[in-house]
């Protein structure tokens, strides 16, 4: 069975003094014969050598991201570095880093690295937890779907890395203390493990009730509905979208038809032909609703995923990777979903929450196999 450790730091400046926090947190003699870190951390602790240093101390492969806010139980906050150490006596833990990713690369680079870490396990993996960067050439969703194929559907878990602010400036993966804007890491595990994966969005009450059906897309792109060009369809039902205005607060509930919840997903972009890019797959055949992300929306969805993971039995590794923009809609009281945890979860479960520029988790379908998904909105966690 594996544990967690979960240790923080606020030093960003001084490099000993957060390291030295760190390790007062983590007593490395009582970790089991494998161990390994999923290491957030604001941009600034990369910038300042504190992120690099503290994996170079440490005695064991660590993957991380940037990331706009985070938390553990002791406290939550913006300017943190938060470390989750994984540490199993059972459990084979095995890092990879991909080469810079381009369109043209991607799926050959997912496949080498992913292959190289799974020839050093004695079996496949129980799950990854995989870390990707914001390209502009490539989306989140098509380096998940081309991992997903090099695995042969093993599922993954993790995040594209966020910024501060939606610009995804600074933001980046770490592989062994080394920074990546184009990379993706992965963390491969296994053993015997059992995951359970959470996903809350979009309240019911916050999603209206006419459902469109996709009837031309391609990949992430969505071009009609129902036989319309998306936004003739969206103007029909009261909602106006512009090329060069921000679309991405308007959810899209998929519903992919295979028994699995609907998965929100974001309007990243507009193309010059009115087309929208959308923030996951949205296959012809699918159907969509439109939704609505409000504070008390926010709430309510962590909320249901906190009862989630408290029902939740026999797990001593928690992780959580709710959407950044939740954070940003909560504004004035951004901190307020970071606060529900803490209080809802207490300061003795061991836990690290950090704020995701895109969550990846997997969802069950009506044939109970889980599918890998790329969601937005979400506040997604991951037991074990």
């Amino acid at each position: 069975m594996a544990t967690m450790f979960a240790a923080y730091t606020e030093e960003v400046d001084d490099i000993e003094s957060a390291v030295a926090e760190i390790l007062e947190q983590v007593d490395l003699a009582r970790l089991s014969a494998e161990s390994a870190a999923v290491l957030f951390c604001h941009p600034e602790f990369v910038e300042s050598g504190v992120a690099h240093e503290l994996c170079a101390r440490l005695p064991f492969d660590v993957i991380g991201m940037t990331t706009m806010a985070g938390a553990t139980g002791a406290g939550h906050g913006v300017f943190m570095l938060n470390l989750a150490v994984l540490s199993a006596d059972d459990v084979v833990f095995r890092t990879a880093v991909t080469e810079p990713l381009t369109a043209a690369n991607a799926a050959e680079a997912v496949a080498a690295a992913y292959g190289a870490a799974r020839a050093t396990l004695p079996g496949d993996p129980a799950f990854i937890i995989s870390l990707f960067p914001f390209l502009s050439d490539i989306s989140s969703a098509e380096i998940l779907k081309y991992l997903d194929t090099a695995c042969g559907g093993i599922p993954v878990w993790g995040s594209v890395a966020s910024g501060m602010d939606m610009s995804y400036a600074g933001a980046g993966v770490i592989g062994n203390g080394r920074f990546h804007e184009k990379s993706a890491v992965m963390l491969l595990l296994h053993g015997p493990l059992e995951p359970e994966f959470i996903v809350a969005s979009i309240p019911d009450k916050n999603i209206g009730d006419r459902r469109a059906l996709i009837t031309e897309s391609d990949g992430c792109i969505l071009k009609k509905a129902n036989d319309i060009p998306l936004l003739e369809y969206l103007k029909d039902i009261g909602i106006v979208m512009r090329i060069g205005q921000d679309n991405t607060t308007l959810p899209l509930m998929v519903d992919y038809g295979d028994g699995s919840k609907p998965v929100a997903l974001a309007i990243y972009a507009l193309t010059p032909e009115n087309w929208a890019v959308c923030g996951g797959e949205v296959p012809e055949g699918a159907f969509f609703f439109c939704g609505e992300i409000d504070k008390d929306g926010i709430m309510e969805s962590a909320g249901d995923a906190l009862a989630q993971m408290q029902k939740t039995e026999g797990k001593n590794c928690l992780l959580m990777l709710p959407c950044v923009t939740r954070f940003i809609m909560m504004t004035p009281e951004q901190d307020e979903e970071m606060r529900l945890v803490v209080e809802k979860l207490g300061e003795k479960k061991s836990y690290v929450f950090a704020l995701s520029g895109g969550e990846i988790c997997p969802v069950k379908g009506r044939d109970g196999v889980r599918r890998n998904r790329h969601h937005n909105f979400t506040f997604s966690a991951c037991l074990f």
